[in-house]
């Protein structure tokens, strides 16, 4: 079979190499960087430069607690050399598992010609391609909000972010979602004035409301001024700095913005032509991710949020073993999220306002801190919680930590999730002590009211 995937990052790489090892012939068409925005312009690089601000966090932790003395000057250029060296390993990474499944890629822009056929301009020329069935996985570009004067005074988006030479002095965050809170840390860490400003009464508005809280006040303890309720109208910028306008009246004057209140999807030339519906800032596909055409599927962010690069991966991976006669479908109601600012947060599934609105007064809900944990206040990591939310029948249907290591913990919530457990049957879980899971079997012993170390 003869598989065409427009776009190399998460949902396309991926999709490549499940196809090929399947025994698909397959071409991929990607006119920069394999990998993506998630490798080049988000998660890896964003990681890179959240690790260094963790390094020099706890650095700065060790003098507070005088376990060692001394100064701690970071070296911006090195840390985006740093940084760049990742992204730069794991392209290559990428381009080594193509050559090993023997995956043909094609530099260039594709666009359909109709359903089965892709032309792309290449560097020599026009080429055109007939497939037996083609995946979209084209992603996302940040979306410009309507405020006035914004786009001409040139924001900082995540590749502006990412790419920037030196630390502004002062610096506002227009979105208080999660590339919002992210970046508010990091620059905060390495010397930033932040200020965010959100719309929605709070930031990280579609988290739990207590993570939500948890992760505003680790910020406001990084002096990060938080605006919620607050929306920009009108942006300039002056000879030495940028002036956002709030609808309130108020003026924030920064040396930079930085825009992070959404995505837009791309979408390949001549999807008209192919036929493929879009609606609302998405491309709609079935649960095997099959579009309204029956030989072009899609993945990843063009299907529509979460916008995430595991979501996308497994779309693409649904989306070839379908195109290769496999019973595979996908389901989207345990996708875990990870969150790296203050503090870290993982969730999956319901949040609790989500589950007593289903469910009514029969949720059972646990919470453990991390201040009781052995192995949290070993690390001098005493802030946060394990929150394990489960149906009337007592299944588990969320999870949420913010804490330290909560990106590590959901993986268990997320599987926790997935497969419905038990709530008593987490409870009866013997953790490895001492570790932070074990927190994870305390919040489901506190949902019966027999947790032991609270």
């Amino acid at each position: 079979m003869k598989i065409g995937i427009i776009g190399g990052g998460p949902a396309g790489y991926v999709a490549a190499i499940r196809a090929a090892q399947l025994g698909a012939e397959v071409t991929v068409f990607e006119k920069e960087n394999l990998g993506g925005v998630c490798t080049n312009w988000g998660c890896i690089p964003t990681k890179a430069l959240y690790s260094a601000a963790k390094k020099v966090i706890h650095f700065r932790w060790g003098v507070e607690k005088k376990l060692w003395s001394g100064q701690i000057s970071p070296d911006w250029r090195m840390i985006q050399n740093f940084k760049n060296g990742v992204v730069t390993r794991l392209v290559r990474g990428i381009e080594f598992l193509f050559k090993k499944n023997r995956i043909n890629l094609v530099r260039g822009e594709a666009g359909f010609l109709s359903p089965n056929e892709i032309e792309v301009e290449t560097a020599k020329g026009c080429r055109v391609f007939e497939f037996d069935a083609v995946l979209i996985a084209t992603g996302s570009r940040a979306a410009i909000p309507p405020v006035e004067g914004l786009e001409g005074i040139a924001p900082w988006d995540n590749v502006g972010a990412l790419s920037a030479e030196r630390i502004p002095q002062s610096l506002v965050i227009i979105g208080g979602g999660v590339i919002g809170v992210e970046f508010a840390h990091i620059f905060a860490t390495f010397g930033s004035e932040v200020t965010i400003v959100e719309l929605m009464p709070k930031i990280l508005p579609f988290q739990d409301d207590e993570v939500s809280a948890a992760v505003h006040r680790a910020l406001a303890g990084e002096k990060v001024k938080i605006l919620t309720r607050a929306k920009a109208v009108a942006a300039h910028r002056t000879e030495k700095s940028v002036r956002i306008e709030l609808e309130s009246g108020e003026v924030i004057e920064a040396e930079e913005v930085i825009v992070a209140t959404g995505r837009r999807i791309n979408l390949p030339p001549g999807i008209e032509t192919a036929g493929v519906k879009v609606e609302k800032n998405r491309i709609p596909v079935d649960e095997r991710r099959r579009t309204n055409v029956p030989t072009i599927y899609a993945a990843g962010d063009v299907t529509g949020e979460p916008h995430l690069e595991h979501k996308a991966s497994h779309e693409g991976i649904v989306a070839v073993e379908s195109m290769m006669g496999l019973d595979s479908v996908w389901r989207d109601d345990a996708i875990p999220a990870a969150i790296f600012s203050a503090l870290e947060v993982g969730a999956c599934g319901l949040t609790e306002k989500q589950a007593r609105e289903k469910f009514g007064d029969g949720v059972k809900v646990g919470k453990f801190p991390y201040i009781a944990s052995g192995r949290a206040q070993a690390e001098g990591e005493n802030v946060g919680f394990v929150k394990i939310i489960a149906d009337p029948a007592g299944a588990v249907v969320g999870f949420h930590a913010v804490g330290a290591d909560a990106s590590e913990l959901v993986g268990l919530g997320g599987f926790l999730v997935q497969n419905e457990i038990p709530l008593e049957e987490v409870s009866r879980t013997i953790f490895s002590h001492p570790t932070l899971s074990e927190m994870i079997g305390e919040a489901a012993l506190a949902a019966f009211g027999r947790a032991i170390h609270i």
